[in-house]
């Protein structure tokens, strides 16, 4: 898997966040599961408040994995033209 740019990285994140707060809340919670993401930030220790800072922290093949999965599962919305 490659590495994303930071514009590209800034619009995944965007586009999984969104799509994250779309899902019923039960789908949140076997999505939270199934990442097993830490509940506290590795380089700052401070505790994650949200999914979105959950990802901003995530390395790049994470964020790609997780789109992948999203997409699988129906789950991704749409991109946002500008």
């Amino acid at each position: 898997m490659g590495r994303l740019t930071s514009d590209e990285r800034t619009k995944l994140i965007e586009r999984l966040d969104r799509s994250f707060q779309a899902m019923p809340r039960w789908v949140k919670a076997a999505t939270k599961h199934a990442m097993g993401a830490p509940s506290h930030h590795p380089g700052t220790g401070k505790k994650f408040e949200s999914f979105r800072e959950v990802i901003e922290a995530a390395a790049d093949e994470t964020l790609l994995i997780l789109k992948e999965d999203f997409e699988e599962n129906d789950d991704l919305v749409p991109e946002v033209l500008q």
